[in-house]
C-alpha cells in the first residue's frame, strides 16, 4: 500500500511539474511576442471595401482616370503612361472618349474602349480571372469600329500577371503601369485634385497587395514563422480552456428550469445563456455570458421600441431600486468570477427575472388603472 501511494504521489508530482513547465513556456512565448514592436499597417478605403477584387469596379476606376477631361486634374497622366507602354499614337485631349463594357460582334464585353481623333484602343482588364475571353472577336470588332474613320487600332490586356500575346493584344502588367505612372507623377501633382490623387495612390497600393508586392515579412511575421509549433500548441490549449468555459454554460442551463414567463431559453455562440421574454409586446432578453474575465449578466431590449420600454421599467420599483450600469444600450446587472458557484449564479439570475416581472406587472396595472379611470 505504501509503495502504491508513493507511486501515485510521484505521478502527481510529475504532472504538476509538467504543468509548471508548460505554464512557464507559454509565458515566455507571450513575453517574447510582446517584446517585438507593433507595426501599424495603414488600410486604404479600397482595402476596406474589397473593391479591387472585382474587375468590374477596378475597370470603372481605370476608365475614370484614363479620361484626361475628368475632374481628377491629372490630365493625360494615365492615358499617356498606358500609350507609352503600348506604343500608341499622339492624340488631342478634347477628342477623347472612354467607354465601359462595350458589346462585341459575338456578344462579348470589352472592358474599356478609348476613342481619340486618330485611333481606337481596346483594354481588357484582368485581376484574378484567367484570360479566356474571345480576343479574336474583340479584335475583329475593334477593326470594324475603326474602319469608317480609318482609325489605328491598339489592343491591350492590362493584367496582374503577364499574359501571352494573342490576336494582336499587347500585355501590360499593373506593375509596369504603376512604375510608368510614378515616373511621370511629379509633373502632374501641382494641377491634380488632392482628393483624386490620394484615391489613385490608394488604388495603386490596393492592386499591389493583390499582386503580392507588399509581402514583406516584418519581425512579427518572423516570430510566427520561428514559433509556429509553440503558437499552435498555445492556441490548442486556449481552445480547450474556452471549451471548458462553454461546458459551464451548458451545465448552468441544465440547472435552470425555464421560467414560466420566458418564451425561449437557449445558448448563443456556445458561451452565452439567453432567456427571451415578450412583455406586453416588447422583446426583452437576459444574456449571461462567460469569458476568461468571468461571467456577466446583461439585460436589453431587442429593438428600439423594446429598449425604450425597458428603460421605463427601470424607473419602476423594484428595478428602480437596483444598481445597473447602462453600456451600449444594455444594462450590466451583475458580474461573477469564474470560480463562482453555479447555484449561486442561478439564484441571482432568477432573482433579476423576478424583479423584471414585478416591475412590468406594476407598469401594466398602472396603465390599466389609468384606462379604467378614464372610462369612468
Amino acid at each position: 500500500m505504501q509503495k502504491c501511494a508513493r507511486l501515485m504521489s510521484d505521478t502527481t508530482i510529475m504532472k504538476v511539474c509538467r504543468m509548471i513547465d508548460t505554464y512557464d513556456e507559454y509565458l515566455e512565448l507571450l513575453r517574447d511576442f510582446e517584446s517585438h514592436p507593433v507595426t501599424l499597417k495603414s488600410e486604404s478605403i479600397f482595402d476596406v471595401a474589397g473593391y479591387p477584387h472585382y474587375e468590374n469596379v477596378s475597370s470603372n476606376i481605370l476608365a475614370f482616370y484614363l479620361n484626361p477631361n475628368n475632374e481628377h486634374g491629372l490630365g493625360d497622366l494615365f492615358l499617356s503612361s498606358l500609350m507609352n507602354l503600348a506604343g500608341g499614337n499622339e492624340y488631342h485631349h478634347e477628342n477623347i472618349q472612354v467607354h465601359r463594357e462595350v458589346s462585341t460582334n459575338k456578344g462579348g464585353r470589352l472592358d474599356i474602349v478609348i476613342e481619340t481623333d486618330n485611333q481606337i484602343v481596346g483594354v481588357e482588364n484582368k485581376i484574378f480571372h484567367h484570360l479566356d475571353n474571345d480576343l479574336a472577336d474583340y479584335s475583329d470588332t475593334l477593326y470594324e469600329w475603326a474602319k469608317p474613320n480609318q482609325l489605328d487600332v491598339l489592343k491591350i490586356i492590362l493584367s496582374i500577371r503577364k499574359e501571352q500575346k494573342s490576336s494582336g493584344f499587347i500585355c501590360i502588367t499593373y506593375e509596369e503601369l504603376w512604375s510608368e505612372l510614378r515616373g511621370r507623377l511629379g509633373v502632374y501633382v501641382s494641377t491634380s485634385s488632392q482628393k483624386w490623387l490620394l484615391y489613385l495612390v490608394d488604388f495603386m497600393g490596393a492592386i499591389e497587395k493583390l499582386e503580392g508586392k507588399n509581402m514583406v515579412l516584418d519581425k512579427i511575421d518572423q516570430f510566427f514563422i520561428e514559433n509556429e509549433n509553440r503558437v499552435n500548441e498555445l492556441l490548442i490549449a486556449r481552445n480547450k480552456f474556452l471549451s471548458k468555459l462553454n461546458a459551464k454554460v451548458r451545465e448552468l442551463k441544465e440547472k435552470i428550469e425555464k421560467p414560466s414567463e420566458c418564451t425561449k431559453q437557449w445558448i448563443y455562440a456556445k458561451n452565452c445563456l439567453v432567456h427571451d421574454f415578450n412583455l406586453s409586446g416588447h422583446l426583452i432578453a437576459f444574456d449571461l455570458c462567460i469569458s476568461p474575465k468571468g461571467w456577466e449578466l446583461q439585460l436589453f431590449g431587442r429593438n428600439n421600441k423594446s429598449k425604450l420600454y425597458l428603460s421605463e421599467l427601470f424607473s419602476i420599483s423594484p428595478l428602480s431600486e437596483q444598481q445597473a450600469n447602462l453600456k451600449y444600450s444594455r444594462y450590466i446587472l451583475q458580474q461573477f468570477d469564474l470560480q463562482a458557484d453555479l447555484d449561486e449564479i442561478k439564484k441571482h439570475l432568477l432573482g433579476w427575472v423576478n424583479l423584471l416581472i414585478q416591475s412590468e406587472s406594476k407598469k401594466t396595472n398602472r396603465h390599466e388603472g389609468v384606462l379604467n379611470r378614464g372610462g369612468g
